[in-house]
């Protein structure tokens, strides 16, 4: 699926989707790395899974 880059994953951290593409980058492999960098699912965890299938969708 094509993303927005600018698309909000984390609503509760206003994490977008291309800061988690950047964590990504940087080293992530599982949704805890990207909420080591970036905050995002810590706060409800709505979000974790968006966040699993943008890894499976990168890695």
């Amino acid at each position: 699926m094509k993303r927005d880059l600018s698309e909000i994953i984390c609503h509760c951290e206003e994490i977008t989707y291309k800061e988690i593409l950047k964590a990504i980058k940087d080293g992530a492999k599982i949704a805890e790395d990207i909420s080591d960098q970036t905050n995002a699912g810590i706060a409800c965890g709505y979000c974790i899974e968006a966040i699993e299938e943008i890894l499976e969708e990168e890695l």
